[in-house]
């Protein structure tokens, strides 16, 4: 995992800005403020956010997931697997601030 301290150095010394950095993008802190109440399969936060293309969902999703902030695991339904995401315990810490 590369996280955002370890692109920019200038940042180790102030957690707010790391904290900015990380959820800084038009649909990250929508995301996180859905994943706050319960995990959630891609279709389903794609369609909880009406405007965001496929392709825009799955690259905020992947630089959460490379932030720490976000993980996601296979939830197999027969043949058809979908990716369930949820909030990291280290992700978790981020709840209050969107409440």
């Amino acid at each position: 995992m590369v996280t955002t301290t370890a692109r920019d150095p200038k940042l180790l010394h102030c957690p707010a800005l790391v904290a900015i950095k990380a959820i800084s993008g038009k649909w990250k802190t929508r995301v996180l403020w859905l994943l706050r109440e319960r995990p959630h399969h891609f279709g389903e936060i794609k369609d909880l956010l009406p405007g965001v293309s496929a392709k825009v969902l799955s690259e905020q999703l992947k630089q959460l997931a490379d932030e720490g902030l976000v993980g996601a695991r296979e939830d197999r339904r027969g043949a058809v697997v979908f990716m369930r995401y949820d909030y990291t315990d280290y992700g978790r810490t981020l709840i209050p601030v969107l409440d």
